[in-house]
């Protein structure tokens, strides 16, 4: 069994449903994979960083999945503060052997945010494409406007549907990067 440490925030976590209907507990349903849930809702990028420094995984955990942004942005944090962290994540996972995948920020159906949203997600891409495996998973979302405000509960956060449509797109292309194809 191959086992990713999931660390971000609400959208890690599951919010509103908890642990159990998030999607990592989707691709777990879907693929051979452990997907141990790290997630705290309103986490910020510096406080999914603090909490993965802070505790010792098990030697077994070889790759670390990481979901950040959206409250940075909600919150006013500056795009370089943000894009810091991401630095220092990277850092991080590479001083202590881990593999690396960031879920790129979720558009989410408050055009307001997204602006932002849009911004980190073309940096991220533009820094870290050949740097750590990118995973994007708005297409299990949708793209347009009407399908992203029918997929989430209140703007940001999926409903249950949608959560698990994620999972169920995630799951393969996680379970090709755990076994290094």
């Amino acid at each position: 069994m191959q086992y990713i440490a999931c660390y971000g925030d609400s959208l890690i976590q599951g919010f509103p449903y908890g642990t159990r209907y998030s999607w990592t507990a989707a691709v777990e349903q879907a693929a051979p994979l452990k997907m141990l849930n790290y997630g705290l809702c309103g986490d910020c990028c510096d406080d999914i960083l603090y909490r993965m420094r802070q505790y010792a995984l098990p030697e077994y955990v070889k790759h670390i999945l990481f979901l950040g942004g959206a409250n940075d942005m909600l919150q006013g944090r500056s795009l370089e503060a943000v894009l810091y962290d991401y630095k220092r994540l990277l850092d991080w996972c590479t001083e202590k052997g881990y593999a690396l995948c960031i879920v790129l920020p979720l558009i989410s159906a408050e055009d307001g945010l997204n602006t932002r949203l849009l911004t980190l997600r073309q940096q991220v891409e533009e820094l870290y494409a050949d740097k750590a495996l990118l995973l994007d998973l708005q297409p299990a979302i949708g793209m347009d406007a009407a399908t992203r405000k029918a997929a989430y509960l209140d703007g940001v956060h999926p409903k249950s549907a949608t959560y698990t449509a994620m999972g169920q797109y995630a799951a393969p292309i996680l379970q090709k990067w755990v076994e290094g194809r």
